[in-house]
């Protein structure tokens, strides 16, 4: 997902990041978080993928090419004729910058709905204890 693309779709019906990003995209990020120290390689990834199931190494190249050019990966270097990558930002980062997309999208369309949402669905209670121990009102 390109948090600029006006195309970008968010699927309602997956789960974590897949509402953001295809399955193969996920499953490739979450290794590249994991092992990149700082970078990864094309091959770092295939060899982790093959084995969990059978999967073609251009396949793997090409979807890292396709996040590089999303700019979810970035190309720092080169290892001989393969690219080295690094995630643009940490996993944390790019939820933080995803949800801050999305709600800004739903704040922007339908603030009184989010602004219910929010309204209904924050705790509360009638006396907050503060950092010092005194009561609080809301």
């Amino acid at each position: 997902m390109r948090l600029d693309d006006e195309n970008a779709s968010f699927r309602f019906n997956q789960d974590g990041l897949r509402k953001f990003m295809g399955d193969l995209e996920v499953e490739i990020m979450e290794l590249v978080w994991k092992k990149a120290n700082p970078t990864v390689t094309v091959r770092d990834i295939y060899e982790q993928l093959r084995q969990k199931r059978p999967i073609a190494y251009t396949t793997v190249m090409t979807t890292m090419v396709r996040l590089a050019e999303k700019g979810i990966l970035r190309i720092v270097d080169k290892a001989g004729l393969a690219n080295c990558y690094t995630p643009e930002q940490s996993r944390e980062e790019f939820v933080r910058t995803i949800v801050h997309k999305i709600m800004g999208i739903f704040f922007k369309q339908f603030p009184e709905e989010c602004n219910a949402f929010l309204r209904d669905n924050t705790p509360r209670t009638a006396g907050r204890k503060t950092s010092s121990g005194a009561s609080k009102r809301r």
